[in-house]
C-alpha cells in the first residue's frame, strides 16, 4: 500500500447501525462538522439497496479524532456505531473489517407458529407483506393428509423487515396471537439455542479458535460491549466474570437486553468480533428457568449423552455428577465438572425439550 493509501487508511471510519434510506449526501454533511471528509461511501447490495453501513474518510486526522471524542452520534433518527477502520494491535487486519452486517441471510427468515390450520399461503404473504417484499412462504404441512402443522416460514427480500415484523409484536390472524421467532439456521437445530428463550446471552471464546485473540480480553470494557452490542437492542446489563483471588478476567461474561428478539439475532450471527477480538454469544438460562424448563427433575441421562454441547461451558462440563444433578450421568461427560465455570446464580444452560419444538420444527424444512 503507498503511504497515500495508508493515510487514507488512518482517517477511515466504520459507520454501523445505519437507517436504510441514509444516503452519502446526508453522511458528508453530517460529519462535515468535525472538518473536511474526502470520502463517504454506503455499501449497497447488488440492486442498489442499502446494507446499513458505511465509510467516511476525513481530511484530516484531528476531525476523525474530534467527531470520535464527540460520541454517540445519531443519523436520521438512529444511533450508530463508529470505529476506526485502521487500529493497532495484532488484530488490525481482516478481523477488525469483519463487522456486523443487518443484511446477512440468516436475518431474513421468519418462523411464523401457532397458525390457524385453515390459513393459507397467500393470506400469509398478504399480511407480512406490509413489512416488505416477501420472497417465499412455506407453510409445513403432514405428508400423508397434506394439512396445515400450524407453523410456517417467512423469508423476505430484507433483514429490516425481519426487525419490523419483530419490533411491532404481538401479530394476530383468524382470532390467533402468532408466535413470531427468527428462523433457527440448520446449523443450530437440536441445539439449546434453538430450543428456549430468554433475554441474556453468554459470551466468551469460540469453542473452534482461530487466529488472532479470542474471550473477553482486559482491553474490553463494559463500555465496549455496551457500544457493540447496542446494535441489536437495548441492554440491561453488561457482567464480565473475573476470579475472585486476582481480580482478572476469567474470559467470559453475561448481557441481558430487553426483549428475547435481541439475543435470538445475536445468536444467528454466531462469532462477533469485538475490538480485534473474537467472541461467540449463546443463549443462557438462570437457575429459575432452568427449573421452570426441566419441571424439578433431572432424569436427563442418555438425553445428556446424544446432546453433545449442552451449553457454553461444554468444554469443562464434566461427567461426575451423578449425586448433584439426579441422573446416571457419569462417564459419558468425561472429567469432573469445572467449578470454577459457574456464574453466580447461573445453571447449566440446558434447554427443556419438552416445552418447545420449534428447533425440531425447522430442522424439516
Amino acid at each position: 500500500m503507498s503511504s497515500t493509501g495508508k493515510d487514507d487508511q488512518v482517517r477511515k471510519i466504520f459507520v454501523g447501525g445505519l437507517d436504510y434510506d441514509t444516503v452519502e449526501a446526508t453522511l458528508e454533511q453530517y460529519f462535515g462538522q468535525w472538518g473536511p471528509v474526502s470520502e463517504c461511501t454506503i455499501k449497497r447490495f447488488p440492486d442498489g439497496k442499502s446494507r446499513g453501513f458505511g465509510f467516511v474518510t476525513f481530511g484530516s486526522l484531528a476531525a476523525m479524532e474530534n467527531c470520535f471524542e464527540n460520541q454517540p452520534h445519531t443519523i436520521d433518527g438512529k444511533g450508530v456505531d463508529l470505529r476506526k477502520a485502521a487500529d493497532s494491535g495484532p488484530n488490525s487486519g481482516s478481523e477488525r473489517s469483519k463487522v456486523y452486517d443487518p443484511e446477512a441471510r440468516e436475518l431474513k427468515k421468519l418462523f411464523v407458529g401457532s397458525l390457524d390450520y385453515t390459513t393459507t399461503e397467500e393470506e400469509l404473504n398478504e399480511y407480512f407483506s406490509k413489512y416488505g417484499d416477501v420472497i417465499s412462504v412455506a407453510i409445513s404441512k403432514y405428508p400423508d393428509s397434506g394439512k396445515s402443522r400450524g407453523f410456517a416460514f417467512v423469508t423476505f427480500q430484507s433483514g429490516a423487515s425481519v426487525d419490523e415484523v419483530q419490533q411491532t409484536r404481538p401479530h394476530v390472524m383468524k382470532g390467533r396471537k402468532l408466535e413470531t421467532k427468527r428462523a433457527t439456521p440448520k446449523h443450530l437445530v437440536g441445539k439449546p439455542e434453538s430450543q428456549v428463550s430468554t433475554t441474556k446471552i453468554f459470551i466468551g471464546p469460540p469453542e473452534v479458535r482461530a487466529k488472532g485473540h479470542s474471550g473477553l480480553s482486559e482491553e474490553i470494557t463494559d463500555e465496549d460491549l455496551t457500544e457493540y452490542f447496542g446494535q441489536f437492542g437495548n441492554l440491561v446489563k453488561v457482567q464480565q466474570m473475573r476470579w475472585e483471588d486476582s481480580g482478572k478476567k476469567r474470559g467470559y461474561g453475561y448481557i441481558d437486553f430487553d426483549d428475547e428478539d435481541s439475543v435470538d439475532k445475536i445468536v444467528l450471527l454466531g462469532v462477533h468480533i469485538v475490538k480485534g477480538v473474537r467472541l461467540e454469544a449463546k443463549k443462557g438460562l438462570n437457575k429459575d428457568q432452568l427449573k421452570t424448563k426441566t419441571g424439578g427433575g433431572m432424569n436427563t441421562g442418555n438425553r445428556m449423552g446424544r446432546m453433545g454441547s449442552v451449553g457454553p461451558v461444554v468444554n469443562n462440563m464434566g461427567g461426575n455428577m451423578g449425586g448433584n444433578m439426579g441422573g446416571n450421568m457419569g462417564g459419558s461427560m468425561g472429567g469432573s465438572m469445572h467449578n470454577n465455570m459457574k456464574a453466580p446464580g447461573f445453571g447449566s444452560f440446558m434447554p427443556n425439550r419438552g416445552e418447545s419444538n420449534m428447533g425440531n420444527m425447522m430442522g424439516q424444512m
